[in-house]
């Protein structure tokens, strides 16, 4: 399959791992509940695909006995091998349409906050190549801050639409798609049995200093 790959998209997370991984939420545990609810058996292999400085991925440790962990980006590799000790996770070099993983493979492949930058089309071939006849494909993103107050409401708005556009006018940006349309384009892949959309909540502490380091890059 020819790679369908916008390097500025990997280069984008170069040199900021540390902040990365200081900043971002992890993923809560109910991800998991809902996805071995789906899967009804304790998976053999995860597949974590964009899996950035491993915190989408180490949440599997105690549960599967084998989970890969797929980033194209050396340096959150780096730390993300650097942060993860646990015998049962590896880290490979890898993008979503091109991960070269054996086929019928893996039961659960997981992309977290992550596949807007993705190449859709080609990924959804692939991951359907890669999972097992009776897997599981969990793709989640997140959703915040909560609507406490609306002077905190409309400050964050401005500041996440200020560094969209600094990312945006680059000479050569990043490209990325809409999560809203995640579901139709799945859907009309047409491979997978089933699909749904759920919604759940987490609660996680943030201090000023993870908040604003965090949007140091427009996430």
């Amino acid at each position: 399959m020819e790679k369908v790959v916008n390097e500025k998209n990997i280069e984008l997370w170069s040199g900021i791992s540390e902040t990365y991984n200081n900043s971002r939420p992890v993923p809560p545990e109910v991800i998991i509940k809902t996805v071995i609810s789906w899967l009804k058996k304790e998976p053999n292999l995860v597949v974590d695909v964009g899996c950035g400085t491993g915190l989408s991925t180490i949440i599997w440790k105690d549960i599967a006995t084998k989970i890969i962990g797929i980033d194209p980006n050396d340096d959150m590799r780096a730390t993300a091998e650097k942060n993860t000790y646990s015998d049962n996770i590896i880290f490979k070099k890898g993008v979503s349409n091109e991960t070269n993983l054996p086929s019928e493979y893996a039961d659960i492949i997981t992309v977290s906050q992550a596949f807007h930058w993705m190449d859709i089309d080609s990924t959804l071939i692939e991951f359907y190549r890669v999972l097992q006849d009776d897997g599981v494909l969990a793709i989640y993103d997140y959703d915040w801050p909560p609507v406490r107050d609306w002077k905190i409401e409309k400050e964050y708005q401005e500041l996440a639409a200020k560094c969209v556009q600094i990312i945006y006018s680059l000479e050569n940006p990043p490209v990325a798609n809409y999560r809203s349309t995640y579901y139709d384009r799945i859907k009309s892949f047409g491979k997978f049995r089933y699909l749904r959309e759920t919604v759940c909540h987490s609660v996680e502490k943030y201090t000023p200093k993870k908040f604003d380091s965090f949007h140091l890059r427009g996430e």
